[in-house]
């Protein structure tokens, strides 16, 4: 073991992309350890000295939705490090399962304190060391044990009137009175009350070694034996360790309930509820197993059952036959019910389960006495339905019958040979008319069930989006199935409405083209009525109203013909340059009227010669609903020499 005095170089590696976090932990460290950062896992494996990195603290974030496998990951490439993860309220549940079981020193919660992350950090550090057989303290005090007065546990019935503790640890896991003196008694008290409260808080009462709440509550007796609150914290964590131990043992889990046991009679050896636990223990005898085992079979938990049958066969020489009667036994009663309500695979099931323990049993031959007669049964119902004319039912019966291990194949060939004959006689028609039946029935499920989807579409304003999953789309698939029924009309109105609002909705909006894709879809359900006249109306008045009234620049029309217009030999011959701004229509065919001069720089110049090359303009007309239309257009034409 190294000494004290020469001590390596702590490395602490922090994997976290968050720049807060990495302040926090930087102002935790205060320069005592050397801190290296990585952002991402790719970084951290690289990083050179990973395999003397004494403690990872590492983001959530960073680890993403599988932490254990990152972590075994970084474990692997440095084996006795501790890991501390920092995450936030929706992953905590995750990493405290990971705590739980061994793989996790310490979970901290985002965002996190100061005096919160610089306690766990001292913590993992020291945890860090002991498990490298680093020796932190320069003196360890001896083992200590002592009487505690008197303590109320609960009800005043539970007086203890002297408890003793003892330390289980072994005095190489405290920690030495120079230790003590250079961080302040009462700090290191405080800290080991704050770990051992959060130990509380997540269940941690006596497991993992060294990282549980009776552990930090001992390091305080060690400092302070007088200290109530720790006295008290060790009494209340036993309590919850010896109610979770009545359930084991209530369970059948008696490995761990022993284990449990052993740790409170080392803390706690005259705690007044072991009396009681030593009276639980004899409810694992065999007799005690038996009973449990056939409320498990009344419950319908046969392997339960059959596990608690195994355990007492593992530990005698043969199972009593009382237990066995009453397990097996009980298995067939229910097999019984099972044959009676006619669930004969099930029956058939635990029949075997039964001849797995005993195939010699008693009540077996009485059981497959009672399969044959439910075997003779069934065969005589089914000939009774085939006779009435209910060949479905008779068919169900028969395969029912074959089931059944005692059945003869020629007795069911017979069976079936009927009922097909009964089928021909009762004539081709009635077969058809049957089978109609059954496809209007399907036909008939398959539309209500479409109906629903389209209902819940319109609710969701889904009309014609997504694909396979808006209404259109469920309203075109009833029109495959039944195009007369009530349910598509209904349909096909409710549509064409809810199209309709929208159309009307964009067409306020000035959106065109998706009003236009909207009536378009109404149009085509719902054929013609006043209301798709009217909208059809709406829609082209208001777009050509709007046209007429919108001049839009040249550049957003595509020219299919210009002119360059000719510069005026007057202008020319004084060097005059300027503008002219004109309007004009571009027409359905896509040629210039209505030209219009708006304003000129240089007036009298250049206007004759921009109307001259401007009428000879063209241009791909405006498209509305298939059909060209008008546009008013402005341009700009500049004369420069």
């Amino acid at each position: 073991m190294e000494k004290a005095g020469k001590q390596p170089e702590i490395k602490i590696l922090l994997l976290s992309d968050d720049q807060e976090f990495l302040g926090q932990v930087t102002d935790a460290v205060e320069n005592r350890y050397a801190l290296f950062h990585a952002k991402d896992l790719k970084q951290a494996l690289g990083f050179d000295h990973l395999s003397q990195v004494a403690l990872l603290i590492a983001d959530s974030e960073v680890l993403g939705g599988e932490p254990a496998s990152i972590l075994e990951r970084l474990n692997r490439r440095a084996p006795g490090m501790i890991q501390v993860v920092a995450g936030t309220g929706n992953d905590r549940a995750v990493l405290k399962q990971l705590m739980d079981d061994g793989k996790l020193f310490r979970v901290l919660t985002k965002p996190c304190q100061p005096g919160q992350t610089r306690l766990y950090i001292e913590a993992a550090i020291k945890q860090a060391m002991q498990m490298r057989g680093v020796d932190h303290s320069v003196e360890k005090p001896p083992v200590r044990s002592w009487k505690k007065p008197a303590l109320i546990i609960g009800s005043a019935a539970a007086v203890l009137v002297s408890v003793a503790f003892v330390i289980p640890w072994g005095g190489d896991e405290t920690a030495g009175p120079d230790d003590y003196r250079a961080s302040g008694q009462g700090a290191l008290i405080e800290q080991h009350m704050d770990m051992a409260r959060s130990a509380m808080q997540e269940k941690r009462y006596f497991e993992p070694k060294n990282n549980n709440a009776i552990y930090y509550y001992y390091q305080i007796l060690t400092l302070d034996p007088n200290n109530i609150g720790a006295q008290r914290g060790i009494v209340a964590a036993a309590d919850e360790v010896l109610a979770q131990t009545e359930q084991d043992l209530l369970r059948n889990r008696p490995a761990r309930a022993a284990k449990a046991l052993v740790m409170i009679r080392n803390v706690l050896p005259d705690h007044p509820r072991l009396a009681f636990f030593d009276s639980l223990v004899g409810a694992t005898s065999p007799e005690q197993r038996m009973s449990n085992a056939r409320r498990a079979i009344d419950a319908g938990q046969y392997e339960q059952a059959f596990g608690l049958l195994a355990e007492v066969s593992a530990g005698d020489s043969a199972t009593p036959p009382a237990m066995e009667k009453a397990v097996l036994g009980g298995v067939l009663e229910h097999a019984r019910a099972a044959i009676s309500s006619g669930e004969i695979g099930r029956a058939l099931d635990l029949i075997d389960r039964v001849k797995v323990i005993n195939s010699l049993y008693g009540g077996i031959a009485e059981i497959e006495d009672q399969l044959g007669r439910k075997y003779s049964t069934l065969m005589s119902e089914a000939r009774t339905e085939t006779d009435d004319g209910n060949l479905g039912t008779a068919e169900r019966l028969l395969r029912q019958a074959e089931t059944i291990p005692v059945a003869s194949v020629s007795s069911i060939r017979l069976a079936r040979a009927r009922i097909s004959k009964a089928r021909q006689a009762m004539g081709e028609e009635a077969a058809a008319l049957a089978a109609q039946e059954r496809r209007e029935e399907q036909i008939a499920d398959r539309v209500t069930a479409l109906n629903q989807e389209f209902r819940a579409s319109i609710a969701d304003n889904r009309l014609l989006a997504p694909r396979q999953g808006n209404a259109l789309f469920f309203l075109n698939e009833m029109q495959k199935l039944n195009l007369d029924s009530e349910k598509y009309g209904a349909a096909s109105l409710a549509l064409t409405n809810k199209l309709l609002e929208q159309m009307w909705q964009d067409l306020a909006a000035r959106e065109y083209a998706a009003a236009e894709s909207f009536l378009k879809q109404a149009e085509q359900i719902g054929g013609e009525s006043e209301e798709l006249t009217a909208a059809r109306a709406g829609l082209e008045q208001d777009w050509a109203a709007h046209q007429g009234s919108t001049v839009i620049p040249a550049t957003q029309m595509k020219m299919t013909n210009f002119v360059e217009p000719d510069f005026p030999k007057r202008a020319l011959r004084r060097n005059i340059e300027g503008w002219v701004d004109i309007e004009f229509t571009v027409t359905a065919t896509g040629e210039v009227s209505e030209i219009e001069i708006v304003d000129a720089e240089k007036s009298g110049y250049f206007e004759k010669a921009t109307r001259q090359a401007v009428a000879q303009w063209r241009f791909e007309p405006q498209v509305f609903r298939g059909e060209p239309h008008g546009q008013r257009v402005r341009a700009r034409l500049r004369f420069n020499l």
